[in-house]
């Protein structure tokens, strides 16, 4: 595949295929930049306003935008300048002309296969491989201290996450295709930004803007799968009936539709599906969805701003979680927790949450995972949850 493209797909169906990219918009600070590949225009604005403007024009956009590009849509809010680990642009997005654009069912794609069985019941080892920004020891602590917040009633619930660097000596194209094997997921995708790639393999959805319709699929709560099918049914139902996972993932389903009222018609924002249950090959997930109806002649750019970043990876409410965030970790989150996906020239949208992502400089692979953190949190439990989200690429890699 040539540079500047990449693999979107989605709801697990079907699939995108982006080559060669036109020119990029990107951010780093307060600087954007637009790189036409032979020459780049500085300026200092918002990209968003980039993004709308070349969508108008008929181009496709692929991209992200990364979680501390917060400092463009929380007022007041900035990132702790002592934070550590690589730094990546705040937002990023290629554009493509239509006719660098094709699809089709993901089924017809040779190697595509879902292995499920195969990986569910291998053995899992904690952080063997990888080099993380925060320890066990340490990640117990700001679980603590979270909770030392929501006992003084600052914040109800906070995502606190850690970062993991470890050597891949493979393919980058390679690593995307294995770790869509070892976890089919519906958004999964593969962007080649030149300098880095990045690979997601989320499988929850941000926001899916078709028309003036509006939807959002928060996920809260996440279990282990079972060796055998009777403890994967079990497990499947104490995750289910878990009250402490239903009450974390309600607090999350309120937070979005209070999101999603600031950019729809009044009275159109509901709820369709509540506590639905997602099975994948290492972890089932509880799901919740949320719908509205657009307010006529919004903009992409302030349906972005009103509801960026995601409030299932950072916490309610959000705009304190946000605060405890960044005080509590350690290090930046780049690509982890902000949304990945496509624009495309009609206005429509598909962006998924950025979990499981995988960013590849050279031969070192970055990668993040969480846990959302509550009054009644188990420390160790909480830690535990950030290695088993970490199984589908240590899997994959061929770690485990």
């Amino acid at each position: 595949m040539d540079s500047g493209g990449g693999w979107c797909f989605d709801k697990a169906s079907s699939f995108f295929l982006f080559r060669t990219a036109a020119f990029s918009v990107f951010s780093v600070g307060e600087r954007t930049v637009i790189d036409h590949f032979d020459r780049k225009e500085t300026c200092f604005c918002n990209p968003l306003y980039l993004l709308e403007y070349y969508l108008c024009k008929g181009y496709f956009a692929v991209g992200y935008i990364g979680y501390e590009f917060l400092r463009f849509t929380e007022d007041g809010i900035t990132i702790n300048v002592k934070k550590k680990g690589p730094l990546f642009p705040g937002f990023y997005f290629l554009f493509f002309e239509e006719s660098k654009v094709s699809g089709g069912r993901i089924e017809n794609l040779e190697g595509f296969s879902n292995q499920e069985n195969e990986f569910q019941g291998r053995e899992l080892r904690a952080d063997i491989g990888f080099l993380s920004s925060v320890s066990k020891n340490m990640y117990l602590d700001m679980v603590r201290r979270a909770r030392e917040y929501i006992a003084r009633g600052d914040i109800y619930q906070v995502n606190l996450s850690r970062r993991f660097s470890l050597c891949v000596d493979k393919d980058p194209l390679s690593c995307f295709f294995s770790i869509y094997r070892v976890q089919p997921v519906p958004f999964g995708c593969y962007i080649d930004f030149g300098d880095f790639k990045l690979i997601s393999g989320s499988m929850e959805l941000f926001l899916r803007k078709k028309g003036s319709k509006i939807v959002t699929k928060p996920i809260k709560g996440t279990i282990r799968r079972g060796d055998t099918e009777e403890s994967d049914d079990l497990l499947r139902a104490e995750l289910i009936n878990s009250e402490k996972e239903r009450a974390e993932n309600l607090m999350i389903v309120d937070l979005m539709r209070n999101d999603l009222s600031k950019i729809c018609r009044y009275g159109t924002v509901r709820v369709n599906k509540l506590f639905d249950v997602e099975s994948y090959s290492t972890l089932h997930q509880m799901v919740s969805e949320v719908e509205g109806e657009l307010e006529n002649g919004i903009s992409i750019g302030d349906i972005i701003i009103k509801t960026f970043p995601p409030g299932s990876v950072t916490g309610a409410p959000k705009r304190r979680a946000l605060e405890v965030i960044d005080e509590l970790e350690p290090h930046l989150r780049g690509p982890y927790c902000g949304v990945l996906g496509i624009f495309f020239p009609n206005g429509d949208f598909v962006l998924s949450v950025g979990i499981r992502i995988l960013a590849l400089k050279g031969k070192e692979g970055i990668f993040w995972t969480g846990s959302g953190i509550v009054w009644d949190s188990d420390p160790v439990k909480e830690y535990e949850e950030t290695v088993l989200k970490a199984r589908f690429i240590k899997i994959a890699l061929g770690i485990v």
